[in-house]
């Protein structure tokens, strides 16, 4: 997409006022379309940097086509379901604009969990087809895969793309390969390599056409991170996708030059990662610099050696960068953007703390979103943002917050539900129209609203500002028999506040004495802190700051918290964990 075009798109939205219009004046194209008419423009401009490796726009073309080739060879077709789990590497990134280039439609599937949720996930989605990187492909995933209906499985590995010469890198996924036991050959007729895809592909007679764009058609399917309840499977089409690229780079953020590139670390079964990270920097000419399975402690080689200026991460990425505070050259910096979850203010003043003190100019920014809308609602790219805040909404989206029980607009600084428009909106879940209608509201105007199920609210310049899931909340009572809500996230804000703890997730849970009380799981930054004094010293601290319904009954150290695929806190595990216990009467911390 050229500057020009979108500096034009956006003087065209900031004329329209109402939700819903903006759709009058985007134009929509596919994914490859977007990726052809920027290699096009641009065919000698670096594209991917990836261990060592560079390839051009124009080398990723050639690619890109010789896997489409490649792909309709083993029978993929127009409108068939091609379940993908992959890496941030190039071959992922061919066989996204390939099976695009097909008219395929990718079902994202996120390997780091369980084989039963990944068979659920494939049946409930069926498919004959699997593209992935061999680190997932276990004998026992293999397995899973023939039991589901899987035809043809085609392994990506990590290294193929890396130069010959051996590197500290591709030593380090090498030996990954070799200890999982991925060279063995177990792998059956129905599996094969990446490289025999595109020699498929290079040797081919078959005349692979584009697809054009067709309106509403099904292209991508990813799940939920499930922290609010059991993952679901959102829906995208070419529009929405189209949408999304188009809504980011009218923002500030979207304002590259030739020279920038960006670090880009997430799996694609992430929406942020794949449209926000890979998808749309691409579409707008930027460089890549990859790695697939990234430690948060490399960031200072990465940031040696690929000299990059743009960042999209996550919360835990920054403050693990914060509390190793190794010396690193930040002066080139120009976009660092975190997201996933909410990055406190103490986070956010030690993280700038940290930029400042190693040459940087730039400040942390926070964004705002979910898989249903495809990724990114917010940021906090405005001028002089307030602390604490997710951002204000991007250009062509909307917000409003209503009231929990009248449904009627709040006023500033009150808190609601945040209901959410964009044209970037998934078009709802798969298969399950129950939670569709659930969370996808129309209004009298027959706008759609996605019910985030968020508590939020606004100040009087427009900023987001995040108060707890709904779902989160639960009623106690306070010393007079009151009836009240208990807040978990105010509780967390309370103790992260405290210079000696590196995360807290509170959870609520009831038992016959108590209806509902709070239960603190705490992460010191240091092992030596989980004393008695220190429980004693929290104590304190939420006394002084929380109401006394809210100081939690029971204060438990962890060494590190469970997360989800998106950083998140895994509030569910917490429970399970604390459930479990109690069963069997092993608390490992006594109460206060």
């Amino acid at each position: 997409m050229k500057k020009e075009d979108l500096i034009k798109l956006k003087e065209e939205v900031l004329k329209l006022d109402k939700p819903g219009q903006i759709e009058r004046v985007l134009r929509y194209k596919t994914m490859y379309e977007r990726f052809y008419e920027i290699a096009q423009d641009k065919p000698d401009s670096p594209a991917i940097y990836y261990l060592g490796s560079v390839f051009t726009y124009r080398q990723m073309l050639s690619l890109i086509d010789e896997a489409a080739k490649g792909f309709a060879e083993i029978g993929i077709g127009y409108n068939d379901v091609v379940a993908m789990s992959m890496l941030a590497e190039p071959n992922s990134i061919i066989s996204l604009y390939a099976l695009d280039k097909l008219g395929a439609t990718m079902h994202m599937v996120n390997t780091l969990g369980s084989l039963d949720e990944i068979a659920r996930e494939l049946r409930n989605i069926s498919s004959k087809y699997f593209v992935a990187n061999d680190i997932f492909c276990s004998r026992k995933m293999l397995d899973v895969l023939d039991n589901v209906g899987i035809e043809k499985v085609v392994v990506s590995s990590l290294t193929s793309c890396m130069p010959m010469t051996l590197n500290k890198d591709k030593v380090k996924y090498e030996l990954i390969e070799y200890l999982k036991g991925l060279r063995k050959k177990y792998y059956g007729d129905n599996v094969i390599s990446y490289d025999s895809l595109l020699n498929l592909g290079r040797i081919s007679k078959k005349k692979v056409t584009a697809v054009s764009f067709v309106p509403n058609k099904l292209v991508t399917l990813a799940y939920t991170s499930g922290s609010s309840g059991e993952a679901k499977a959102c829906m995208a089409t070419w529009e929405k996708i189209d949408a999304m690229i188009q809504v980011m780079g009218m923002t500030e953020l979207g304002r590259f030059e030739d020279s920038d590139k960006m670090f880009t670390t997430f799996p694609l079964w992430i929406y942020y990662s794949l449209l926000n990270m890979i998808h749309e920097p691409l579409c707008l000419g930027v460089s890549l610099a990859l790695d697939p399975v990234f430690n948060p402690r490399d960031i200072v080689r990465r940031n040696e050696q690929y000299k990059f200026n743009h960042w999209l991460t996550i919360t835990p990425y920054i403050a693990t960068m914060v509390k190793m505070n190794k010396k690193m050259d930040c002066s080139k910096w120009k976009i660092v953007l975190t997201g996933g979850s909410e990055q406190s203010i103490k986070l956010k003043l030690e993280a700038d703390d940290y930029i400042k003190r190693n040459g940087g100019t730039v400040e942390i920014l926070q964004g705002y979103g979910a898989t249903e809308m495809l990724g990114s609602f917010a940021y906090s790219y405005h001028q002089n943002p307030t602390l604490g805040t997710l951002g204000v909404p991007c250009v062509g989206n909307k917000i409003k917050i209503l009231d929990v029980n009248t449904h009627e607009e709040v006023n500033v600084n009150e808190v609601g539900v945040g209901y959410l428009y964009s044209p970037a909106m998934m078009t709802g879940y798969y298969n399950d129209k129950c939670n569709t209608d659930h969370n996808l509201i129309k209004d009298q105007d027959g706008v759609i609203w996605y019910n985030t199920e968020d508590l939020l609210h606004q100040n009087d310049r427009g900023e987001i500002f995040f108060d707890d899931r709904l779902r989160r909340i639960v009623l106690t009572f306070d010393k007079n028999g009151n009836p009240t809500k208990l807040i978990p996230s105010r509780i967390e804000r309370c103790i992260f506040c405290m210079e000696q703890v590196e995360n807290c997730a509170v959870i609520t849970v009831s038992d016959s004495k108590i209806e509902n009380r709070a239960v603190a799981y705490v992460v010191p930054s240091n092992v030596e802190n989980m004393t008695k004094e220190f429980r004693m010293k929290i104590l304190e601290t939420c006394q002084k700051n929380v109401p006394e319904y809210m100081i939690p009954s029971e204060i438990i150290f962890l060494e590190s918290i469970p997360k989800l695929s998106s950083g998140k806190n895994d509030i569910n595990t917490l429970k399970k964990m604390y459930s479990e216990n109690q069963r069997r009467g092993k608390f490992k911390h006594k109460k206060r």
